[in-house]
């Protein structure tokens, strides 16, 4: 069947079969998982892409650098330099870093290194609050879910 529309073009590999092999095993992984824990989408997914950085790599050829951060190597977690360098606070007053690279690597890192910085900034009282905020309306929330 044919891909849809939003699907990524084909880029042809040298090693294009072990390639597609190690990216089907990915999606069925991905998408056994998903079932596992949503058991209705069982049936209900049109269409899987899996992205691997040797796709980034083949649609984005940067030569030196990355398109999802830093390389990460252990200097990177070890190197006391290297730590200060990546600290959320800089050396310019109110001027803060945020994102995956001052974190660790990944998506969801990447939103935890937000609110972290976010934790930082407000100090450990208004932190608080806000967590306490969080929480009423998570309470909130769920109690008007379950009464409508």
């Amino acid at each position: 069947r044919p891909a849809p529309r939003n699907a990524p073009p084909k880029v042809c590999r040298e090693d294009q079969e072990d390639y597609d092999a190690l990216k089907a095993r990915w999606a069925d992984l991905c998408l056994a998982a998903l079932h596992n824990h949503y058991p209705r989408t069982r049936g209900r997914v049109a269409f899987a892409n899996v992205s691997t950085p040797l796709t980034i790599e083949n649609y984005l050829p940067s030569g030196r650098g990355s398109a999802i951060g830093l390389d990460v190597t252990p200097a990177r977690y070890v190197d006391e330099d290297e730590l200060r360098r990546l600290d959320m606070r800089t050396r310019l007053q109110g001027l803060w870093l945020t994102g995956q690279d001052v974190l660790m690597c990944g998506q969801p890192l990447a939103q935890l290194a937000g609110i972290i910085t976010a934790v930082r900034i407000a100090g450990p009282l208004r932190a608080a609050g806000l967590v306490w905020r969080t929480i009423g309306f998570a309470v909130f929330a769920r109690h008007e879910r379950r009464h409508h």
